[in-house]
């Protein structure tokens, strides 16, 4: 710059004006190429992020999680929040407690049949009927689950841990969300909402 400067100098002096209009020109024109391409690459980017968020929010559809953009529950105040998590620990209870007790009568039905059962072959095909029965039994009650309770479930608890001011990342209940697998694991499900959600007041 400062070579070019010197060589021409003679010429600036005699037209400074020109000099200065076409330098802004050249500015000017540098200024809009520049704003331009980086436009083009802001765009770009806003659209690989856009992309990238929707792919993430399926991904965390299939695994069952909340949505990077938020979830129903991300809307609501803290106290909303907890009275619905409550509620949803009430429902998930009723359901459970009325499970057990159509199960257990169930079950204690066969057992007293099988103990009043005295040929072996009758008593055989009683013990297999009842085993096969707490198979199926079990693995309908984890379909309903998955149904009716499992995607809220680990919403609100995503929710909550957000919001908590002392949560436990350790707790093993955080674990039992997406596979609790029998009645127990479905009851640490809504004591640790229930804690979760207390935690709020």
């Amino acid at each position: 710059m400062k070579e070019f400067l010197d060589t021409q100098w003679a010429v600036i002096e005699a037209a400074p004006l020109v000099f200065i209009f076409g330098l802004v020109v050249f500015g000017a024109a540098a200024y809009g190429v520049s704003r331009w391409y980086h436009r083009g690459i802001i765009e770009t980017l806003r659209e690989r992020l856009t992309c990238k968020d929707e792919r993430l929010d399926a991904y965390r559809d299939r695994l069952d999680l909340a949505p990077v953009r938020g979830s129903e529950f991300s809307k609501l105040s803290d106290k909303e929040l907890q009275s619905a998590a409550l509620r949803f620990v009430d429902n998930l209870r009723d359901w459970n407690a009325s499970r057990n007790a159509a199960e257990s009568l169930r079950q204690q039905q066969q057992w007293a049949a099988l103990t009043r059962a005295t040929d072996e072959t009758h008593k055989k095909r009683l013990w297999d009927a009842h085993t096969a029965d707490i198979t199926a039994t079990s693995m309908q009650r984890n379909s309903e689950y998955d149904a009716k309770f499992k995607v809220r479930a680990i919403v609100l608890r995503d929710e909550l841990l957000i919001r908590v001011k002392h949560p436990d990342p350790t707790s093993i209940a955080h674990r039992m969300y997406d596979h609790p697998n029998s009645p127990v694991g479905m009851a640490m499900v809504a004591d640790d909402l229930e804690r979760l959600a207390r935690l709020l007041s």
